[in-house]
């Protein structure tokens, strides 16, 4: 029997809860674009400073509804980071578009701008950034780049609500973003997603899809007599249960978002010294980014100690894993074509996520790093 028992993610539980699921389950109404989604939508709008909201079930179906809102043709191609979750690249692999994956940079798993430069070519439809562990990608170079080339520009911003670029909020600077509520999220419901449309051009076939290909939602807010079919689309939207629980979140986001950046500012105060000594690197944070990080990661030189401080760390109870697989090395897409990304490879092989929630105190926090440092002191 393990030591401790402390798990890598732990979703928070406000006090509004019940209360909401309880209000939900007495009105009978439970599917789709209801009350409590209503005023999540609301809310994310004008957090998002006006931007069209729509919340989804999860936050693949954001991305597949902006795969289809790009109507994608024969030949078009779209660049993204190899180092991110395989739902960041599958919603545009149905749709046939050819995907062109860029390295990771060499401080940081996010995206290298300059590996996205050279991937640009006049089959180019969208650049897609994901902004890794809550931490922002240049995005003012990359918005010049994607203007001056007239490429859209897409948000996967899943793990990146709370964070800004340059004091502009994550998820209003690409063309449209997609943010989860994944119960590994700050801000979660079990699953759940929300679609920021930022470009309005998308707005009007955005509730199209939303609500299988009708319109739905013009009926309901009394500009449409009836609703028919019109486009293609599938059945995205979030249930009243997921969005009651959402709602509850909301309230307390601050008091969410603020533990977590103690507790992240506990790590760096507490690993410091192993990283003078040459043994672990903290994350970088960049100049233009104020961020809200949805886990905490350590970097280890040295492969072989990913591996081995895991499996240490593991044995103790304490939850700690690797991440993603890098998406040009799958199966899938060795099937296409080979490429050699080194950073991206780099970041797989030497990146350990460590224990990072709300209800994670200072104590157990401690337990950790005494840990990862008895490691260094034995190894």
């Amino acid at each position: 029997m393990s030591l401790y028992d402390i798990p890598l993610c732990k979703p928070y539980q406000t006090t509004h809860e019940i209360k909401f699921l309880k209000e939900v389950l007495d009105s009978g109404k439970l599917s789709s674009s209801g009350k409590f989604s209503q005023l999540c939508e609301s809310f994310f709008e004008n957090y998002f400073n006006g931007s069209r909201c729509l919340m989804t079930h999860t936050c693949t179906d954001a991305l597949e509804m902006v795969a289809l809102l790009l109507d994608i043709q024969e030949g078009d191609e779209i660049i993204l980071p190899s180092y991110t979750f395989v739902s960041t690249a599958n919603p545009f692999v149905m749709q046939g578009a050819t995907l062109r994956f860029a390295d990771s940079r060499v401080d940081h798993p996010n995206v290298d701008v300059a590996s996205i430069m050279n991937l640009i070519n006049d089959k180019t439809k969208a650049i897609v950034v994901v902004h890794y562990a809550g931490m922002a990608v240049d995005m003012d170079a990359l918005k010049a780049i994607c203007n001056a080339k007239e490429i859209l520009l897409i948000e996967d911003a899943a793990q990146a609500f709370g964070s800004s670029n340059n004091g502009q909020k994550l998820g209003t600077i690409g063309d449209l973003a997609c943010f989860s509520f994944h119960d590994t999220k700050p801000i979660s419901c079990g699953e759940g997603g929300l679609l920021v449309i930022n470009h309005p051009i998308f707005r009007k076939r955005a509730e199209l899809l939303l609500e299988k290909g009708t319109n739905r939602l013009a009926f309901k807010k009394g500009m449409a007599i009836s609703y028919d079919w019109q486009d293609v689309g599938s059945s995205f939207g979030a249930s009243q249960l997921q969005a009651a629980v959402l709602y509850s979140q909301l309230q307390e986001m601050d008091i969410i978002l603020e533990s977590r950046k103690s507790n992240y500012e506990l790590y760096e105060n507490q690993l410091a010294e192993l990283q003078l000594k040459g043994y672990i690197r903290i994350p970088k944070i960049f100049d233009f980014c104020s961020f809200k990080s949805v886990s905490f990661f350590i970097e280890l030189p040295e492969r072989k100690h990913r591996n081995l401080l895991m499996q240490h760390l593991n044995q103790l109870g304490i939850q700690a894993g690797f991440h993603y697989l890098c998406l040009h090395k799958s199966p899938f897409y060795r099937r296409i074509e080979f490429i050699e990304l080194p950073n991206a490879m780099y970041w797989q092989e030497h990146l350990l996520r460590l224990p990072l929630y709300p209800d994670l105190n200072a104590s157990q926090l401690l337990i950790i790093t005494n840990a990862i440092k008895a490691y260094f002191i034995n190894e």
